[in-house]
């Protein structure tokens, strides 16, 4: 039986680095602090802990959403930098979907994100699925590491564009996700 106590230590024990939280930080209404990471409040929660590479690194997941929809993007930290931000779920006003599921490889060095995208196509939907993977670099931000080319014209060649973007602003070891780097990520295209 959980008693009421556990259940309020709960994301204390699942995320360690919240025990030190202030509550004032917890319930800010602008960002929050998980894993050593500042990330926006909405929506914000640890998605998994797992050794990468030489390292115990986090996804924390959070809300960025756009006029054209709501996203959910995942930030993957570690030593309290951010090495990686993606898209991890899309709903957007015209109907297009996109779902990530994302697991450790069993060599450490790679993360495998598993994508479903749907959008509306002449008069019914066009869907694609495939697996992207980032690969571990240290301190560096991840990088993709594709197991065979991506092909042009994909959804999954878009949002390696879009990546390619924000790695760029996460050379400098980000601590956080700012407004400039959210501003930098463009909702999915999903475009025939």
């Amino acid at each position: 039986m959980i008693r009421r106590r556990t259940l309020v230590a709960l994301p204390f024990l699942v995320c360690p680095g919240l025990a030190g939280a202030r509550a004032a930080e917890i319930v800010a209404a602008d960002s929050i602090t998980l894993a050593d990471v500042t990330v926006p409040a909405g929506r914000a929660r640890v998605v998994a802990i797992f050794p990468l590479g030489a390292a115990t690194a986090s996804a924390l997941s959070f809300a960025a959403d756009l006029p054209e929809g709501e996203r959910d993007l995942l930030a993957v930290a570690a030593g309290g930098k951010v090495l990686a931000l993606e898209v991890l779920a899309w709903r957007g006003k015209n109907g297009s979907r996109l779902l990530t599921r994302l697991s450790t490889v069993p060599d450490r060095q790679r993360l495998r994100l598993e994508r479903m995208a749907s959008a509306p196509h002449g008069h019914g939907y066009r869907h694609e699925e495939w697996t992207d993977y980032l690969a571990w670099q240290g301190e560096a931000p991840m990088a993709d590491a594709p197991v065979r080319p991506v092909l042009a014209g994909t959804w999954q060649a878009s949002l390696a564009a879009q990546r390619a973007g924000t790695r760029a602003m996460l050379v400098g070891g980000l601590h956080g996700v700012a407004p400039a780097l959210l501003a930098a990520c463009p909702p999915p295209c999903f475009s025939s």
